[in-house]
């Protein structure tokens, strides 16, 4: 039996690719030992740029086809809604194709899940008994009969946790941690505005004094900052395609999608900054030079206010350093821009298989 696995480019290829040495093995304990299990992994951009889950598994069974490959599933960054609710799973088991929307498997142990999922797929590809399904809770996923002619198998999130659930998925496609080094010109620049608070004296005086809480109103006041300048800057705000309440959710689930990367990102970046600067104030500011300036005895925690005080500071600096990072960073940092490029990408492939310069898609 040869399972076909079409991913999404990014993280749905690169988990695929992880999972495809594990799935035989595990197909052959947990469905069937007498079956010698193969397992291939396409990238495939095509089906993130479609818009339902019916036209993607249209998709997956004409690769199915022409792979000749004895099941299908297409596993895609995708957010996708059925019933009004995010959707995890739809499947043809008649046709033996299937999609996993991995978003609504959310942010955590994904790679756990997306594994379980799959097995626990093929094994219901493969199920002798084609009668309808019955719906069976698995919270926050529920089973659910779909009212599709050819989607007979349907895994929905609920209204609440799924959604959550749902953002959470989102945020770990964008892949946040990525954002980090990419930002590296404007944390070099942050770097340097944070070098010269560091030798003002008057500054000095100010970090010794202040409150935390005031330290961490700071802190959230430069973090949003630079993710407000990168937001517009790069022009990263979607708007709904339509005044419909659907068009609406989507477009606001998107952008608190990229402001909760761009924050984690900011916020790891600041975080770096504040280990730097903490190590530079130590080394460079001898103890005595900050107690004559404060009037008073420094320890550790006056270090690490003045650190705080710096790297936060220096961060709204870095902001103008942003705009010479790569299109690659804010492509995973934004969901409605990687899906226009991936359709822009489809089109071009399309329209170059049309006039003879490239294979026919697929």
């Amino acid at each position: 039996m040869t399972v076909g696995l079409v991913a999404d480019p990014d993280a749905p290829a690169e988990l695929a690719e992880e999972l495809a040495g594990d799935l035989p093995g595990l197909l052959s304990e947990q469905i069937d030992p007498n079956v010698r299990w193969s397992v291939q992994v396409v990238r495939d951009p095509m089906p993130a740029a479609l818009l339902d889950s019916a036209s993607i598994l249209d998709v997956t069974r004409e690769r199915k086809i022409r792979a000749a490959w004895d099941i299908a599933i297409c596993l895609t960054d995708l957010p996708l809604y059925g019933d009004g609710r995010p959707l995890a799973v739809d499947a043809d088991t008649a046709d033996r194709v299937a999609l996993v929307s991995m978003p609504a498997l959310g942010g955590i142990l994904l790679r756990r899940r997306l594994r379980r999922s799959i097995v626990r797929l093929v094994r219901d590809l493969m199920r002798v008994d084609r009668g309808p399904v019955v719906p069976e809770r698995t919270a926050p996923l529920k089973r659910a009969v779909a009212d599709k002619d050819l989607i007979d198998l349907r895994i929905v999130g609920s209204a609440a946790r799924g959604r959550l659930r749902l953002l959470l998925g989102m945020v770990r496609a964008n892949t946040p941690w990525r954002l980090i080094p990419a930002l590296a010109k404007a944390l070099a620049a942050a770097l340097a505005t944070s070098a010269v608070v560091l030798v003002n004296g008057t500054l000095w005086n100010v970090s010794t004094a202040i409150a935390i809480e005031r330290l961490a109103v700071v802190s959230v006041f430069s973090t949003a900052t630079m993710v407000a300048w990168l937001i517009v800057h790069r022009h990263l705000w979607e708007r709904p395609d339509s005044p419909s309440r659907q068009e609406r959710e989507k477009a606001a689930l998107y952008n608190a999608s990229t402001v909760v990367t761009l924050s984690l990102g900011v916020l790891g970046g600041l975080l770096g900054l504040f280990v730097v600067d903490f190590a530079v104030a130590s080394f460079l500011i001898e103890g005595g030079v900050l107690a004559n300036q404060v009037k008073r005895p420094v320890g550790f925690g006056d270090y690490a206010r003045l650190a705080w005080l710096a790297s936060s500071a220096a961060i709204v600096g870095g902001a103008l350093g942003s705009e010479f990072e790569s299109d690659e960073a804010v492509r995973r940092a934004a969901y409605g821009k990687r899906e226009r490029l991936r359709r822009e990408q489809v089109e071009r492939r399309r329209e170059e298989a049309e006039s003879g310069t490239a294979p026919p898609l697929g």
